[in-house]
């Protein structure tokens, strides 16, 4: 919106609110919504509850991650996926279709908006009242304000906290808008306004992206997504076999952070850019850089051979100006 760091001090010091309509739906819904949720996460989804959210990767069989949204359990057999932006309903179509499910896979009338930043609770309670303060993180309700239909649920893109609003009546958009930012004067004042997932604050806060750090090609214990797979369970899932398999021989790559060289800004990574070792091998890509403002260093997350992974290790990397040095370190980054 034509000052990238007005944006990041909104959504680090005070609330912005996002149009993130890249975040769609893919609806399960029918007598076998769950088994057929469950046939694409490694997580237990029979532990999700009416009213919860679980984040999760959607694997294919060779353990692949397809897409890590957060499954949001509306009804016994009513399930959304809040997907990053690719294509899961055709992947959930597919295996309906091939495992004869008795599910239908949609995708609804659920625009969603983001309210994001220290002061975004305030700015919800203030349109739906305070209630809001005691929806727990990743839970949700569903609720109307002024004949508006959404649910409400606390979660969103960034570590600064915050909500998101999925409108389910596509035509009552600017009325939901109207209500948010006028909220969000009163609340914020002057440091209110419109942002988007911010690219500087997702790196220092550690948020990997689907597409950008990760894609089908790794597995969820190259980028970071480990935590996630519960293997021990009688919950059974199409990637299974494979995920038993790759933990037992440990993970290729790594996700890691890193602190590149310098005490100013470098040019930033939008695309993959090569990483060496000291010896001048290649290790892996670049898959994304920033300077951080709160940090005072240039950091950048990167996916190198878990044998270079180890904190502290130096390496050296690509920035597009040339090759500079570069330190491991964990993330988020501090």
């Amino acid at each position: 919106y034509g000052d990238p760091m007005g944006e990041y001090d909104r959504l680090m010091n005070h609330a912005s609110v996002w149009d993130v309509a890249a975040e769609r739906q893919v609806q399960l819904k029918g007598p076998d919504a769950q088994k057929l949720a469950q046939m694409m996460s490694p997580r237990d989804v029979s532990k999700c509850k009416i009213g919860q959210g679980f984040y999760t990767p959607i694997l294919n069989k060779a353990g692949g991650v397809i897409n890590d949204p957060i499954l949001l359990k509306l009804e016994d057999e009513l399930i959304w996926l809040s997907i990053a932006d690719s294509d899961v309903r055709l992947y959930a179509m597919g295996l309906a279709d091939a495992y004869n499910l008795d599910v239908e896979v949609t995708e609804p009338d659920a625009s969603p908006l983001a309210i994001q930043g220290p002061k975004a609770e305030d700015v919800v309670a203030d349109v739906f009242g305070e209630r809001v303060r005691d929806i727990r993180y990743f839970w949700f309700v569903q609720t109307e304000v002024q004949g508006i239909p959404v649910v409400l649920q606390r979660s969103g893109w960034s570590k600064q906290g915050g909500f998101e609003i999925y409108l389910r009546d596509a035509s009552r958009g600017s009325d939901l808008w109207d209500l948010v930012w006028a909220s969000g004067e009163k609340v914020v004042g002057e440091a209110w306004g419109p942002g988007a997932p911010n690219a500087i604050e997702r790196i220092e806060s550690g948020l990997f992206s689907w597409g950008t750090d990760f894609d089908e090609q790794n597995n969820p214990y190259e980028c970071g997504l480990g935590k996630w797979c519960k293997l021990d369970g009688d919950h059974d899932f199409i990637a299974k076999e494979a995920l038993l398999r790759i933990k037992d021989e440990g993970a290729r790559e790594a996700l890691v952070g890193m602190h590149l060289a310098g005490d100013e800004p470098l040019p930033s990574v939008v695309k993959p850019m090569p990483i060496t070792d000291t010896a001048g091998n290649n290790i892996g890509p670049v898959r994304a850089a920033v300077w951080s403002p709160r940090l005072k260093k240039n950091i950048a997350l990167a996916r190198i051979l878990s044998s270079e992974a180890a904190l502290g290790n130096p390496i050296r990397a690509d920035v597009g100006s040339g090759f500079a040095d570069a330190t491991v370190v964990g993330v988020p980054f501090d």
